[in-house]
This record gives structure tokens, sequence and C-alpha cells, in this order.
């Protein structure tokens, strides 16, 4: 087939691909000038109106993803998407990508023979290397694994100017279209559950949901736009601007111009700020939002509609799941889901779709493992190089950690299978899959690169332990030691709380032993339930980072345990850590005041003489202030913490070892102005009799 023949047959195959409602997946093999040359020449000739380039040579009408993240792409279209392999394959952004392309569009990726690809280096990965790793000539599993998988997709195959593989065109579509502005009848049903929320009763909030391409966030600018027509208001805000780009575009397009007012976007920060009134809040991809602004959206909007990408390459979409869902249950228990399942930019059999879901193991679903505990359990553990062999196993593994986990994304998949440093640890009965654990194995830093380290004059990429000991908490000679870091641990939905997770952690300390690892550690995002689990396996907190996670908003614990290593050199890191988180809280303005007092310990403890007591004790009459008090009603909780009942002991320390204004505290404890809370902590003081005995 000659060139010219070629690019005329993809043009016939974009032209078809448009018919049945579909996008056109092309993989084409080659030398990389000769394939940029006939690009350039397909562009020219359809002259596509959005063009979106991933990897090096963009030209100048395409749009450069390269330095884009997965978030920046939600909500956003183009009719061709261009990947150029040759110098390197970022599996995240490709995986997000793919959902922007329309029906009818071009999806091409231009790479080397695969023979030759599957032996060169991917420099795109180099973030997910460690150090000493050079990413421009380690050769990973990721490439090789993922070709394995492409191999058996329904895609064109192009090498060269030979055509390998035919597309088997799915059946056209036949679903039955209703009137418009609607695409398909779960559309109009989804605009019709929205208009319910502002109908019906208060607080009983709707969550949509969908994977990408359903017509998710044209259905609130629809359901905006007929609220608009009655003379409602609705506010509409979303991870970023470009986010709800679909949503305001379908508004406007609906809606006349004397009317364009009546939906308005705001920022999430800037909403929270405000003191705006609506009829109805409407919140695009809300899984990329931090679930802390989600519940304060909730409370401060008594009508509102979640929309979302509740899938594994978004990123926090099953953290929406796992987590904030919880929380409606908790704090709105008539809320109501509704899943959009019929894809409106493509048909349901797209072939593009599946490509990506098979390929990066998308295909998410909770496993129903049966667990005998009268039954021995294998460990088993798996590097790199392993899953050439697993691939049954990977996809377990991967689904499993998807569900547990709210960050797990396609590069935690490419960082299992091209990082040698990085084990993947099961536990299996009768060869299902009951939990697994990934552990990054870290330290061993030479004494002079660990000395940099300490001075702020290097930092290494995938040694998160040795970067913390040597750096932040001054100990350098601790990076010199071996140490694993359990990054990620999740046990099957169903068989949670059977003592699995302890049981796999023992296995992993068992097998540290054995290598002689000096010390294991794990970080992650503070939440009581997390550090009460920590903590029963033995794990001891030394560090919490100073700023949040983006996603959770919440701060990062470090913990560890002693192996090889003496456990009271453990023990007093982390009482030190106690001692100046207690110093810094202020510095911790979102840190729950539970998990305040769980951590941070005051030090230098000193009785109160006879006249301090009695100072308190005219506090307590009601014959002294507060202001002047306030340093000895400091003294006396860190002195008698342990014997107050814990809604006592967060009172306390939210109003005297945070600082919390007080005006902040009487709203959340309820009481009426700091009156009646300086005449409740009177009380506190009068009943206790076991410490001031003069009250």
């Amino acid at each position: 087939m000659t060139q010219q023949q070629l690019l005329a047959q993809l043009q016939q195959w974009q032209q078809r691909a448009a018919q049945h409602h579909i996008r056109l997946p092309v993989v084409w093999q080659g030398d990389k000038d000769s394939l940029l040359a006939q690009i350039a020449t397909l562009l020219q000739l359809t002259q596509p109106e959005q063009v979106y380039w991933l990897g090096a040579d963009a030209p100048p009408a395409a749009t450069d993803l390269s330095a884009k993240t997965a978030y920046q792409l939600l909500g956003t279209e183009c009719d061709t998407l261009v990947i150029n392999a040759f110098n390197g394959f970022n599996a995240d952004l490709v995986a997000a990508s793919a959902g922007c392309v329309k029906a009818g569009g071009l999806w091409l990726l231009l790479c080397p023979p695969f023979e030759l690809w599957q032996q060169q280096p991917n420099p795109a990965h180099k973030h997910l290397l460690p150090y000493p790793l050079d990413a421009s000539t380690h050769q990973g599993q990721f490439v090789s694994s993922w070709l394995t998988l492409l191999q058996q997709q329904n895609i064109f195959l192009l090498r060269d100017q030979q055509l390998l593989r035919h597309l088997s065109w799915p059946e056209l579509p036949t679903w039955e279209k209703p009137e418009q502005p609607y695409i398909t009848t779960e559309q109009q049903q989804a605009v019709a559950a929205i208009h319910r929320v502002v109908s019906g009763h208060r607080r009983r909030p709707l969550v949509l949901t969908a994977n990408r391409g359903r017509g998710k966030s044209a259905a609130l600018g629809i359901a905006a736009a007929q609220l608009a027509e009655a003379g409602k208001h609705t506010l509409l805000t979303a991870p970023s601007p470009n986010a709800a780009q679909t949503a305001q575009r379908h508004f406007q397009q609906l809606t006349p111009p004397e009317k364009q007012h009546l939906l308005q976007f705001m920022p999430f920060d800037a909403l929270l700020r405000s003191d705006i009134k609506a009829d109805l809040l409407l919140v695009d991809e809300a899984a990329a939002i931090p679930t802390p602004v989600l519940q304060q959206l909730l409370h401060r909007f008594s009508r509102i509609v979640f929309a979302t990408t509740e899938h594994g390459y978004e990123g926090t979409g099953r953290g929406f799941q796992l987590r904030f869902q919880q929380y409606l249950n908790e704090h709105s228990p008539n809320w109501r889901k509704r899943h959009m399942q019929q894809p409106v930019r493509y048909q349901a059999n797209d072939p593009l779709e599946q490509t990506i879901f098979n390929c990066f193991l998308l295909q998410l679903s909770a496993s129903h493992s049966e667990y005998n505990r009268q039954k021995p359990t294998q460990f088993q553990c798996f590097t790199y190089t392993d899953w050439i062999n697993q691939p049954a196993l990977l996809q377990q593994v991967f689904s499993l950690l998807s569900l547990a986990h709210y960050q797990t994304q396609v590069k935690d998949l490419a960082a299992v299978l091209d990082n040698p440093q990085l084990t993947v640890v099961t536990l299996q009965q009768n060869n299902n899959l009951l939990a697994c654990a990934l552990v990054s194995k870290e330290g061993e830093i030479p004494a002079q690169l660990a000395a940099q380290i300490y001075r702020s004059e290097r930092r290494l990429q995938g040694h998160l332990l040795a970067q913390n000991l040597a750096f932040h908490l001054a100990r350098p000679e601790l990076a010199e030691q071996r140490l694993w870091r359990v990054m990620r641990i999740a046990v099957q939905p169903g068989l949670q709380r059977s003592g699995l997770g302890m049981q796999l952690l023992l296995r992993i300390r068992q097998l540290a032993q054995q290598q002689e690892v000096f010390c294991l550690g794990t970080s992650y995002g503070l939440t009581a339930e997390l550090l009460e689990f920590w903590h029963r396996a033995g794990y001891q907190p030394v560090r919490l980072g100073s700023s949040t996670d983006k996603a959770s908003s919440e701060y990062s614990l470090l913990m560890l345990q002693a192996v090889k290593s003496d456990k009271q050199h453990v023990d007093f890191m982390q009482q030190q850590f106690a001692a100046l988180l207690y110093q810094n809280l202020q510095t911790y303005p979102l840190l729950d005041t539970e998990l305040a007092i769980s951590l941070a310990e005051p030090d230098n403890l000193t009785a109160l003489t006879a006249a301090e007591i009695d100072q308190l004790r005219l506090f307590s009459l009601g014959q002294r202030p507060y202001e002047l008090v306030q340093h000895l009603l400091l003294r006396w909780f860190n002195l008698h913490k342990a014997g107050l009942p814990l809604n006592q002991q967060v009172l306390f320390a939210a109003l005297l070892w945070q600082r919390y204004p007080i005006a902040d505290i009487t709203i959340k404890q309820g009481f009426d102005g700091k009156s009646a809370l300086m005449q409740h902590l009177a009380k506190i003081l009068r009943n206790s009799d076991s410490f001031l005995p003069h009250c």
C-alpha cells in the first residue's frame, strides 16, 4: 500500500468510525521520521478542529499534553489524539487522555516495531524509578507487558505501509434517542433526578456517577438551563475551570442571553469563603476535590448534586466511594445515587475504551474470596520480572489496590512493572487473593550522599524513609541502613477486620528480620482509623508532614517499627516527635483535635504551686478572667489530661494546644457565646476535686 493509499484509507476508517459512533484506535509501528512526516500530511488532509499530542515533536497547531496532568484533561475533548512513543510512554497520561477523544475521532499511537520497543528504556517513567537507577538505560517490564495485552485488543495495527490487523467493526448502535436536548434516556433520567433535588425535600443530595463519556457533565448543564428557564439560580464548582467547561457549554447553548447569569461558576475555595446563596449547587468531577471540601459544601448547601467520574485513572475516584459516600451515609442518610452506564460520546462497544480498560487493568471488580481461619494461608513475594508469567494475579492485585486506596493510579501499575526495588507481597488461600501490600526497598545510601541530604544539598527519588531520616529527623546515619517502606496494604473488602492485614504485616516483618532490615516504615494520609491500625501493628509515629495532601486534605504521618534496630531507638524518636509536635501544633491548622491528642505530648511538666491552684479555684468560681489564668489552665490540663473524658480533652486541647479562636470553638462545640464556654470550663474545674482540693 502506498503512502497516499494508506492516508486515504485512514480517512475512510474515520468516516466509518463516525457512522458506528466509536473512536478509531490505530497503532502504527515504523521509523520515527517517516511516521511523523506521514502524520503531518494526514493532519493537513483531515484538518481536525482539535488535535491533542502526547510526546515529543508536537506540531504548532496541536495541544501538547506532555506537561499536563490527568486532572487537567477532565471534561476536555479532541478530534485526534497522537501519542508519539518513540521517546517515552507515559502510562498515566495515555490512559487519562484517551477519554478526551470524541466519536469518529482518531487515537493514533506511533511507536517503534514492537520487538525493538520492548527492549528499549522508557524515559517517561523516570519519576517511578528510585536512585540510583537511570531511566535512560533501565529496561522495565511495563512496555513489554502492555504490548502483550495490546496485541489481544480490537485495533487497527500498522507497520510502515502494511496493514497487519483490521479492526472488527462493532454493530451500528441501535438505541432510541430521546427528544433533544438529551442524547440518551439515562441522561434524561439524570436531569429529572437533578430537578427532584430542587423541588423535593432539603438535605437529600444526589450523587451522579459514570465512567468517562457518559454525558454526566452535559446533564448538569441541561438541568441548569431548564432551571434558569424557571428563574432558578444555580452555582457550579469543579476542580478547575476546564473541568466545568462541558456543563457550561451545554448551559450556554440552551439558555437565552438574558438568563446566562443564572449559572455561575465559582472555584470551591472561593465558594466556601463566600456567603452566596443559590437554589442549587452542582459539583462536577467531585472525586478530584478534597473530601473535607466536599464535606463542607454538603453542610453549606441544602440542595446539592455531586457528579463524578469513578475510575482508576482519575486518581481519586475510588476515594469518593471509599470516603465521601460513607460520610453521606452518616450525615445525609436520604442521599440518592444514579449511575450512568450508556456512553454518549461513543457507543457501548467502543474499541478504544475496551483497549484502554484492558491494557491498563482498569476493569475493577471486588473479589468474593472466602477465608477459612482454620486453614493456612500462603505468603508470596513478587518483583517486577515475575508478572510476565502472572497476568491474572496482577489484575487481581491492581484491582484490590484500586478498591482499597483512593489514590491508586495507572502509574502505580507502571511502578510495579518497572521498579525493581518495589515488591508485591500477597496473602492467598487456595489460590484466592486475600490481601496484598506494596513494599519499597530503600536506604543503604552512601555516607557522603546521606550527609548531602542532611545538608539539603541533595534529594533522592524513591527513598522516602532515608530522605526523612536524614533531613527532617536529622539522622543521616540512619539513611545508610537497609530500610523497607510499606507503601500500600489492602484486604479484600468482604474480609476486612478479619486480622488479615495484621497477619500480612507480621509476615513482612519476619521476612525483614531474615534480610536484616534495620527498620520498617510507612507513610500515609493521617486518619484515626489508620493510626489505630498501625499502632496495633507495632509502628511508632516519628514525623508529621507540614502540608496536606491535595486530594484528601490529610497530613502525611511517617511511622517506624524497629527490626534490626534497638526498639528503644525508635521509642526515643517517637518521644522527640511527640514533644516537638506539641510545641508546633499551631502550624497544623487542619489537624483533627483528637489526632493531636493521640500524637502530641507535652514535656517538662511541673506541678502547680498552691498559689497557682488558688488562682484556678478563683477562676472556677467566676472571680478571675480566663485571660489571666490561661497559662495555668494549660499546665493543669497537661498534668491531668489522661484523667479527663475525651470530650473534655478535645475542648481543652482545641482551646489551649491548638489555640483555635474562642468564637470558632463556641460554634463547633455548640456553646452560646464565650461566657457559656467559660462557665463550662469553670464547672469542669469545680468537679475536679482530686486535682483542685480547695474548689
